[in-house]
């Protein structure tokens, strides 16, 4: 199989360290780009699997909010055309404290790394990774296309409304 390259950003999330286990075990060379340090292996699903597929597995510490445009760059340089982007301010509670620290982060870091990734014709798939809250309040099962009705600073923050 030919390894397809994939940047995972947020890698360190508990879904963007199970995506990279995911894509790992699937045969993938995946590069891991999170704004922390990894953390310890038992919160790192891909940590955990054989260690030959972490020979495909490259951990880089660069922040969204400092680094969007070079979070691109690395794509390009590496040739990762398929870009998974788990990497967003999520605790809810807290974005009622700090609005301005979500928005930056979840939509203004977002948008630079969007507008550098456009540019490049190399890009096969691109996957952004939101959440339920962008629905509002809800029980029971949500579809996918349900409309969105935010209601947190946090959750209009995500959708762009």
């Amino acid at each position: 199989m030919s390894a397809t390259g994939i940047l995972v950003i947020g890698s360190n999330s508990y879904t963007g360290a199970t995506f990279v286990a995911h894509a790992l075990a699937r045969g993938h060379k995946v590069v891991g780009v999170s704004r922390s340090d990894e953390l310890n292996p038992v919160f790192l699903p891909y940590r955990w699997g054989p260690a030959d597929c972490l020979k495909r597995f490259s951990f880089l510490r660069m922040d969204l909010n400092e680094k969007a445009e070079e979070i691109a760059q690395l794509a390009r340089d590496r040739d990762l055309g398929y870009v998974a982007n788990f990497a967003a301010q999520s605790m809810v509670a807290e974005s009622w404290l700090t609005p301005v620290h979500w928005y930056q982060t979840n939509v203004v870091a977002n948008v630079r790394l969007h507008e550098a990734l456009r540019k490049w014709d190399g890009v096969k798939k691109y996957l952004h990774v939101t959440t339920p809250e962008v629905y509002g309040s809800c029980s029971g099962v949500v579809k996918e296309d349900a409309p969105y009705n935010p209601s947190t600073p946090y959750a209009p923050i995500v959708t762009g409304k």
